[in-house]
C-alpha cells in the first residue's frame, strides 16, 4: 500500500527549490467496510441510539463500585506504567525534534610545561602555558524531511501511547466491576446455600419427629441428612472463590485483600449484585470504531510506520551539513579573548552514499512491508472490535432471557416448597416429596445467583466491547500533561 518510489519525491524537491519538503508517503486515516447494523437480535433494554456510554459504572447505582473504580483509577500499577509511557514518548519525541537544530558544543583547555634545567643549565628552566576556549558547531539541514518525518513518527508513537492508556483504563474499570460483581454474586450464592440449609435443617427435624411417631421409615430420615449434608459440603468451595475473586479486586487496587475482604462482608447484606440500567445504547458499528481506543492506537500505529518509510527514504539521497569550528587560544590567560587570538573554520560537508550493496534500500522495504502490517493489525482490529459487541450482544441477551426463566422457576418452587411443608406437618404429603422440591428449589436459586451476577458482568463486558468511557479527564493519572505537544485526538 506503501510501496512508492523516492526519486519522484526528490526531484520534486530539486525543483521547487524548497527545504520544506519530505519524502515518503503522507500517513493518512485508513478506511475499512463495516456493516451499518449490529446482526444481532437487540433484548430489551438494548437500544440502537447512539453510544455516549460516559461513567456507565455509576449507572449501576452502587456506590461502594463507583469508590473501588476511583480508587483503581488513582492507584492501579499497570495505570501507573501506562502515563509512565506515555512521558517516555514524549521524550522521544523530545529527542527526534533535537535533529532539527543545531548542535553546539563548547570546550576549554589550559596546558602548562617545563623544560629540563639540565638540557641547559645556563639559562635555567623554561616554562610555557598555553590557554585555549573553543566552540564546535554541527547543522544537518532536512533536506529531504528525514528529521521531520522521524518526528512525526514520533509524535505518532505519543498519541498511540495515549490511547493505549486509554484502552487500559477502560480494560482496568471494567475488571474492578466485573471482580466486584463476581463477589456479590458469591456472596448472594451463600445467602441463598444458607437459606436452604436452614429449610433443610427444619424438613430434617421434622423427618424425626415422623420417625419417632411411626409415620415415615429410617430412610426417608437417612435421605434428608444426606441432603442436608451435601448442601453444607457446597459452603466452603463457594467461600474459596468469594476470597479469591477479592483477592483479584484487591491486585486491581493495588491494596491488601485483608480489609476489602472485611469490608465485603460488613456491606454483604446492604450491598447485593448491581443492577444494570435499564437502557444500553449500543448505537452502530461505525461508532464502535471511532471509540474503540485500541482500534485509534493501531490507527496512530500504522501513521507511525508510514511516516518512517519517509525516514527510510531519506537516507538514499545526500546529506548537506554545515560544520564549524572556532575559539581563543593565548599563552596569556587574561588574553585570551583578545581579538587577535581568534581562530577558526565553516565547512560544508556532503555525503552521497554511492554504494552500500543495497543495504538502504533494503531497509525502505523493510519499512513498507511494516507499514503494511501495520495496516493489515489495524483491519483486523476494526474486525475483532465488531465481533466483540456481537459477542457481548449475545451474551448479554442470553443472560438476560435466562434470569427471566429462572426468575420464574424460583417462584413456583418456592411456593410449592411452601406447600408441601405445610401438608406434610398435616399428615396430608410425603417427605419423599419434600426432599425433592427443596432439592429442585437449591438448584434454581443457586443458579439464579450465578446468572444475577453474569447479567451484570455481561452488561460491563457490553459497555466495554462499546468503547466504555476513556476521556481523560476523567482518569485521575495526568496523562494529558504526560502527552506533551502531541495532539491528544481524543
Amino acid at each position: 500500500m506503501f510501496q512508492v518510489s523516492a526519486l519522484p519525491g526528490a526531484i520534486a524537491c530539486l525543483v521547487l527549490g524548497s527545504t520544506g519538503c519530505m519524502v515518503g508517503p503522507d500517513p493518512t486515516p485508513p478506511t475499512s467496510v463495516n456493516p451499518d447494523s449490529w446482526h444481532e437480535e437487540l433484548v430489551e433494554g438494548v437500544s440502537r441510539e447512539r453510544v455516549d456510554p460516559g461513567a456507565w459504572w455509576k449507572r449501576f447505582d452502587d456506590p461502594m463500585l463507583v469508590e473501588l473504580i476511583a480508587v483503581a483509577e488513582r492507584k492501579n500499577l499497570d495505570l501507573r506504567t501506562a502515563a509512565s509511557r506515555i512521558r517516555e514518548a514524549r521524550s522521544r519525541y523530545g529527542i527526534a525534534a533535537a535533529d532539527l537544530y543545531p548542535q553546539i558544543t563548547a570546550g576549554g583547555e589550559a596546558e602548562f610545561t617545563a623544560g629540563n634545567q639540565l638540557s641547559n643549565p645556563a639559562f635555567g628552566a623554561e616554562r610555557t602555558n598555553l590557554y585555549s576556549a573553543d566552540l564546535d558547531f554541527g547543522w544537518e539541514i532536512d533536506v529531504w524531511g528525514k528529521v521531520r518525518r522521524s518526528m512525526q513518527a514520533a509524535e505518532f508513537d505519543v498519541l498511540a501511547e495515549i490511547e493505549n492508556s486509554r484502552d487500559l483504563l477502560i480494560t482496568v474499570r471494567a475488571e474492578v466491576a466485573r471482580s466486584y460483581m463476581e463477589g456479590r454474586s458469591l456472596q448472594g450464592q451463600i445467602k441463598a446455600l444458607r437459606s436452604i440449609i436452614e429449610a433443610q435443617s427444619e424438613t430434617l427435624s421434622l423427618a424425626k419427629k415422623q420417625y419417632r411417631q411411626g409415620v415415615v421409615t429410617d430412610f426417608s430420615v437417612l435421605q434428608a441428612e444426606a441432603q442436608l449434608q451435601t448442601a453444607e459440603a457446597k459452603l466452603p468451595s463457594l467461600q474459596y472463590e468469594l476470597a479469591a475473586a477479592v483477592n483479584r479486586l484487591s491486585v486491581l487496587l493495588a491494596e491488601p485483600a485483608g480489609p476489602l475482604l472485611a469490608r465485603f462482608a460488613a456491606t454483604a447484606e446492604e450491598f447485593g449484585v448491581p443492577l444494570p440500567p435499564d437502557t444500553i445504547a449500543v448505537g452502530i458499528p461505525a461508532d464502535v470504531i471511532r471509540r474503540r481506543p485500541d482500534i485509534r492506537a493501531a490507527e496512530r500505529t500504522l501513521g507511525a510506520a508510514a511516516a518512517n518509510i519517509g525516514v527510510a527514504e531519506a537516507s538514499l539521497y545526500p546529506s548537506l551539513r554545515l560544520t564549524g569550528q572556532g575559539g581563543y587560544s593565548s599563552t596569556e590567560f587574561d588574553q585570551l579573548v583578545s581579538p587577535g587570538n581568534l581562530g577558526g573554520l565553516l565547512g560544508i560537508q556532503i555525503n552521497w552514499p554511492i554504494f552500500t550493496a543495497g543495504r538502504l534500500r533494503s531497509v525502505v522495504d523493510v519499512r513498507n512491508e511494516q507499514a503494511y502490517q501495520a495496516l493489515l493489525s489495524y483491519e483486523s482490529t476494526v474486525l475483532n472490535a465488531i465481533a466483540d459487541v456481537e459477542t457481548a450482544l449475545v451474551a448479554y441477551g442470553s443472560s438476560i432471557r435466562e434470569q427471566t426463566r429462572l426468575s420464574k422457576a424460583e417462584a413456583s418452587y418456592d411456593r410449592a416448597a411452601t406447600l408441601a411443608t405445610d401438608r406434610l406437618a398435616r399428615g396430608v404429603s410425603d417427605l419423599e416429596s419434600l426432599l425433592n422440591l427443596e432439592r429442585e428449589l437449591l438448584a434454581v436459586q443457586q443458579e439464579l445467583a450465578v446468572v444475577n451476577g453474569q447479567v451484570a458482568s455481561n452488561a460491563v463486558g457490553l459497555y466495554k466491547a462499546l468503547g466504555g468511557s476513556w476521556n481523560i479527564e476523567e482518569n485521575t493519572l495526568d496523562v494529558t500533561a504526560a502527552a506533551g505537544t502531541a495532539e491528544d485526538a481524543g
